[in-house]
C-alpha cells in the first residue's frame, strides 16, 4: 500500500488525466446503450476508423500535425503566465500568409518551403504582440483580448479570399502554391504529409527552451511567481511579451503547416477549430510538451475514428458532437479525481503515521 501511494502522489496528474479519458469512454458507452446501440461494436469502427489501416492510420497522423503545434503554442505562453486564446486567428493568418508568398514567388524547393513556413510564423507572432502589449503594458486581459482578436482575423482572411484573390469555386480560397511550397507526401493517397516531421521538432525544441536553458527556466519563473522573479533580475515584462511572440509563431507556424502539407493553399474557414481544441490538447498534455504527443493522437483520433463509428453504426451527427463534448468535459473535470486521489493519499498517510506513534 506504501508504495500504491507513492506512486499516486508522483504520478497523480498523469493517472488523473487516464482515468479521466476512461470515465469519458464509460459515459459514451452508457449513452451508446440507451440509444439501442452495441458500444463495443461502436468502439470497434472507431479505432478502425483512427488506426485501422495504414489509410486511416495516416490521416489521423496528418491530424495529429496542427493540434501538436498549435498546443506547444499554448504551452509555451502558458508556463510564462500569459494564456493565448487566440490561437485560431493567428493560425488562420499564418495559413494566409504562407499560402500568399508559397504562390507568388517562384524559388527554389530548399528556399522557397522553409520561406513559407517563416512568414506564416511571423504572421501569426506578430498579431500576438497586440494582445501581449495590451496585457503588459495597459493592464488588459489576455483571455479577453485574445479572444476577441480571433474575429478581426477571420474576417479579415476572409475578406481577402473574396476580394483580393477569388478564384471560381464553391469555397472561397487563394490560387494553389507553387510545388517548391508544398510538403513531401509521406503515403500515397493520405493526407500525411512531411510536416510532421515539423511538428516533432517543434516539440523537441520547446522542451529543451523550456527545461534546458535559462531563457526557459527565467520564462518558467515568471510563470510562478512574477514577484519573486521580479525580486531575482528577471525582466518580467520581456519575458511575457517573449513567450506570446513565441506562442503566436507556433500558431502560425501550426497554419502554414497545415497550408503546405494538406490544402496547399488557403481555403476559407478550412480550420474545424484546431486553434481552440490545441488548448484541450495542451491541458491534456499536462502543459508538456511530450506529454502533448499523446493527447493530441487522441484528439486526432477522435476526428478520424468518430466518423467511421457514425458512419457504421448510424449514429445522429449530433450524437457525434455530444460525444467530442463529453470526452472535453470529463478531461478538463479530471481536478476532482486529483483531489479525491489527493485525499486518498492523505488518508493512508495519517493512518500510517498512528500505526508509527503507536
Amino acid at each position: 500500500m506504501e508504495k500504491l501511494r507513492k506512486f499516486i502522489i508522483k504520478r497523480g496528474e498523469i493517472l488523473t488525466t487516464v482515468l479521466a479519458v476512461i470515465f469519458a469512454f464509460m459515459v459514451i458507452a452508457v449513452l451508446l446503450l440507451s440509444t439501442g446501440r452495441n458500444p463495443v461494436e461502436a468502439f470497434g469502427y472507431f479505432i478502425r476508423g483512427a488506426f485501422g489501416d495504414m489509410f486511416n492510420f495516416a490521416n489521423t497522423i496528418s491530424r495529429v500535425v496542427p493540434l501538436l503545434i498549435a498546443a506547444v503554442a499554448f504551452i509555451i505562453g502558458a508556463k510564462a503566465s500569459v494564456f493565448n486564446i487566440g490561437i485560431e486567428g493567428q493560425l488562420l493568418l499564418g495559413a494566409l500568409t504562407s499560402a500568399v508568398v508559397g504562390w507568388a514567388f517562384d524559388l527554389p524547393k530548399a528556399i522557397h518551403l522553409p520561406l513559407t513556413l517563416l512568414t506564416g510564423a511571423l504572421a501569426g507572432g506578430l498579431y500576438a504582440l497586440i494582445p501581449a502589449w495590451l496585457k503588459i503594458y495597459r493592464k488588459v486581459n489576455e483571455i479577453l483580448s485574445t479572444i476577441m482578436l480571433n474575429y478581426p482575423a477571420f474576417f479579415f482572411c476572409h475578406y481577402i479570399v473574396l476580394n483580393v484573390t477569388p478564384l471560381e469555386g464553391v469555397i472561397p480560397a487563394t490560387p494553389f502554391v507553387k510545388e517548391s511550397a508544398k510538403f513531401i507526401n509521406l503515403v500515397p493517397g493520405t493526407r500525411l504529409h512531411a510536416g510532421v516531421i515539423v511538428a516533432i521538432f517543434v516539440v523537441i525544441v520547446a522542451y529543451i527552451l523550456l527545461q534546458k536553458t535559462t531563457l526557459g527556466y527565467e520564462m518558467r519563473a515568471v510563470g510562478l511567481n512574477q514577484e519573486a522573479a521580479r525580486f531575482h533580475g528577471i525582466p518580467v515584462e520581456k519575458r511575457m511579451m517573449l513567450a506570446f511572440f513565441l506562442s503566436g509563431c507556433l500558431a502560425g507556424l501550426a497554419g502554414a503547416v497545415e497550408m503546405a502539407g494538406v490544402h496547399y493553399r488557403y481555403l476559407d474557414q478550412f480550420s474545424p477549430g484546431y486553434g481552440y481544441d490545441s488548448i484541450t490538447v495542451a491541458m491534456v498534455g499536462l502543459l508538456n510538451p511530450f506529454g502533448a504527443i499523446f493527447s493530441a493522437i487522441l484528439f486526432g483520433a477522435l476526428k478520424t475514428g468518430i466518423l467511421d463509428m457514425a458512419v457504421y453504426t448510424e449514429i445522429p451527427r449530433q450524437l457525434v458532437t455530444l460525444i467530442n463534448g463529453i470526452v472535453v468535459l470529463l478531461i478538463s473535470m479530471k481536478g476532482i479525481l486529483q483531489e479525491k486521489l489527493n485525499q486518498l493519499t492523505k488518508g493512508k498517510e495519517s493512518v500510517s503515521q498512528k500505526e508509527e506513534v503507536a
